[in-house]
């Protein structure tokens, strides 16, 4: 059916006149709430899409009847796809803008290589708050989009310093949808309790510090030592520390036992709170992470089984009731030679007045270990302005057994008082990186004032010239 010319006309101008009219209109008009409710704002930019869609079919009918020229057809092809953009552009906000990720678990499990591994369980909990996304979400570009799911997830594992401590480093999720939950598997790179897991989505990242959780269907204990290996005097002892971690479900007590280890070693187990020998460890969920201090005395002499400075390898092995090892740890001691030295001293007490010398002799240092001591030297502890000179001022090297007399000189200052006076006197000295020294010994000094020869003679004068006049005088008096 052919319209009447008349009527297409009366249409056209009609047209011209609303495109006319709307043209005028702007719809960019900036409102502070868009930032704040992007859905509202995705609303909007839906009805200027909806408005400058209706004037682009409106102008293209124009056109095509010569009514508006090629140029004003683009102006409002322009608006069109402006507003077209404007509100994909409001669409990736709202999908972009309130994702969430809930943390459902994080388990920690530990291999039989005392491997440690964290299962971690996610969830999208994205929603809507004003439940209009499902009604907005027409065709984007091309593409049906939710808001609701999420895609290219990263996740994860970081340490307290935010340094990523999981294998993979970062685990891909390429697709989750709403209330979907996924699990990932991750190797630690170093054991924690605490943990940071970040989750990047989109050009946001989350992160979350969480407690992991230990799994509760095996019974293992992690067992982990301050140092590896110690070197250790003959007869001196050395200290493990160690923080152990129970991986199960119920209460259990475990033997420990040392493999490997000659048995002229004596040890035992403390616990380091109550610092009480421990015969065996008991563990529970409620009380899953314990130090205790793994203590083994070397013996004064090496057996046949041992030799000095060669490093012994053992274990330390936790067995349950049946028997069967449920922890260990690889720990290593060496024996070495006794470096020891002391001073031998025969008198300790000194007596004189103030102006003779203080002299200390008969003091003999003495190497009674079993390695040679170097750069001794010796620290003597005085009053203030006294001087010393000891013989020799330094001992290059005292091999063992030796003995070697050391001879000590000290002089006072003229205005000492008199009295009894400590001198304190030890010996210093190296062996390979370590410092030895001697007990230290206390003399005494007693020093008295000297008298004068002369003046001792002219008051007995004095006095006996006294005595004699006052005899004469009472004679005197006597014949009167």
């Amino acid at each position: 059916m052919r319209l009447n010319p008349y009527k297409s006309l009366i249409v056209l101008l009609f047209l011209y006149f609303v495109l006319g009219t709307l043209n005028a209109q702007t719809y960019q008009e900036y409102n502070p709430n868009d930032e704040r409710f992007k859905i509202i704002a995705l609303e909007k930019a839906k009805i200027r899409l909806d408005n400058s869609e209706r004037d682009f079919i409106a102008a293209k009918k124009l056109y095509e009847d010569n009514f508006i020229s090629k140029d004003e057809l683009n102006l409002y092809e322009l608006q069109y796809k402006t507003d077209k953009l404007n509100y994909d552009q409001y669409m990736l906000s709202v999908i972009f803008d309130n994702p969430y990720i809930n943390i459902m678990k994080a388990v920690k499990t530990k291999n039989e290589n005392d491997e440690i591994f964290v299962d971690l369980t996610i969830k999208n909990s994205t929603g809507s708050n004003y439940a209009l996304e499902t009604a907005m979400m027409d065709d984007m570009a091309g593409t049906k989009l939710d808001a609701t799911e999420m895609f290219n997830l990263y996740v994860s594992i970081k340490d307290l310093d935010r340094s990523i401590i999981s294998q993979p480093y970062e685990h891909h999720v390429k697709k989750l949808k709403l209330n979907e939950e996924y699990t990932m598997h991750f190797k630690l790179l170093k054991d924690v309790e605490s943990v940071v897991i970040s989750t990047n989505y989109g050009d946001k990242i989350d992160e979350k510090q969480i407690l992991l959780t230990k799994k509760q269907d095996i019974n293992l204990v992690t067992i982990r030592s301050d140092i590896y290996a110690q070197e250790i005097e003959m007869g001196q002892m050395a200290t493990f520390k160690l923080s152990m971690e129970y991986f199960g479900d119920n209460r259990q007590s475990f033997l420990a036992e040392l493999a490997g280890l000659p048995d002229k070693y004596i040890w035992d187990i403390v616990s380091t709170q109550s610092n009480v020998a421990m015969s065996r460890l008991a563990f529970s969920p409620a009380e899953a992470q314990q130090t205790y201090a793994l203590r083994i005395r070397v013996p004064e002499k090496i057996g046949e089984n041992a030799e000095l400075d060669k490093p012994i390898e053992f274990k330390l092995l936790l067995k349950n009731t049946q028997n069967d090892i449920v922890g260990s740890v690889d720990l290593e001691i060496a024996a070495t030679a006794k470096a020891s030295m002391k001073l031998i001293v025969n008198n300790l007490y000194w007596k004189g007045n103030d102006t003779e010398t203080i002299n200390f002799s008969q003091i003999y240092l003495e190497n009674e270990g079993m390695k040679p001591i170097s750069n001794i030297s010796a620290e003597i502890f005085l009053p203030a302005e006294w001087e010393y000179e000891i013989s020799p001022k330094r001992i290059e090297q005292l091999n063992p057994s030796a003995r070697l007399p050391i001879d000590i000189k000290i002089k006072t200052p003229k205005s000492v008082l008199p009295g009894i006076y400590q001198i304190k006197f030890k010996m210093v000295g190296n062996n390979v990186n370590r410092i030895l020294q001697t007990s230290e010994i206390e003399f005494k000094a007693e020093i008295t004032k000297k008298t004068n020869i002369m003046v001792i003679v002219l008051s007995v004068v004095i006095s006996l010239a006294l005595i004699i006049v006052t005899i004469w005088f009472i004679i005197k008096i006597s014949k009167n």
